[in-house]
């Protein structure tokens, strides 16, 4: 086995000195132990280190995941909504749109109706009225009469009736005139352009027509 010898490692206990002696092998072995130790611990933590940070990655990798997927989610939920709300504002307005033409054209309705039953109502009443008057002048009287007394306190008084009216017309003016002086002084006109069984009353402040179709006219405009 191979020594070494130091002088400056002599024993101090006597006059002469004792050389000391070094296990050389001994030396390089422990040293040789003590570098694998180190290269193991080494080895050991830089492993350690590396299971660190493939569990960090991993972790991160799991929380940008997560994340992700949660902000996704939010989005989507987003878009959702926003897809929800905008289809009820459509179908809210295509209602209201719906609602609307239907009011217009349930009006519209009513009016064509009205007007069509007013209208029937009315042709029928002259019909009616028409028959009535062929087999009795009476109205012809009653027309006259309330002419004449409305325009009681005016002078120049022309009464225009149908020619077939001409002569019935002067006899009710006669008659007439028992009750209401004015009559005394009203002129009656042969007209061709005034219907059967009615009047044209004229003065000069203005005129009432008593024919048959603007009284029908009159009351239609009522009840329209």
């Amino acid at each position: 086995m191979a020594s070494v010898l130091k002088s400056e490692e002599l024993s101090r206990g006597s006059d002469y000195p004792q050389p000391v002696v070094f296990n050389v092998e001994d030396v390089q072995t422990r040293a040789r132990d003590y570098l694998q130790q180190v290269q193991q611990e080494a080895a050991e933590i830089l492993a350690h280190a590396h299971q660190q940070a493939k569990e960090l990655r991993q972790q991160a990798k799991a929380d940008g995941l997560a994340a992700a997927q949660a902000e996704m989610q939010q989005r989507v939920q987003q878009a959702a909504q926003q897809l929800s709300d905008g289809r009820c504002k459509t179908a809210i307005a295509a209602c209201e749109t719906s609602v609307e033409a239907l009011a217009r054209e349930t009006a519209q309705w009513l009016d064509r109706w009205r007007d069509q039953t007013v209208d029937l109502a009315s042709k029928i009443a002259e019909k009616l009225l028409r028959r009535s008057m062929q087999d009795s002048s009476e109205t012809l009287r009653a027309w006259m009469e309330e002419a004449i007394v409305a325009m009681r306190d005016v002078r120049d008084i022309r009464v225009h009736v149908h020619p077939d009216d001409f002569s019935v017309a002067g006899q009710f003016l006669q008659q007439l005139a028992k009750s209401v002086p004015q009559a005394a002084s009203v002129e009656i006109l042969s007209d061709p352009e005034v219907s059967l069984g009615g009047c044209i009353v004229r003065s000069s402040s203005g005129q009432i027509d008593q024919q048959l179709e603007t009284q029908l006219q009159r009351l239609v405009d009522q009840l329209l």
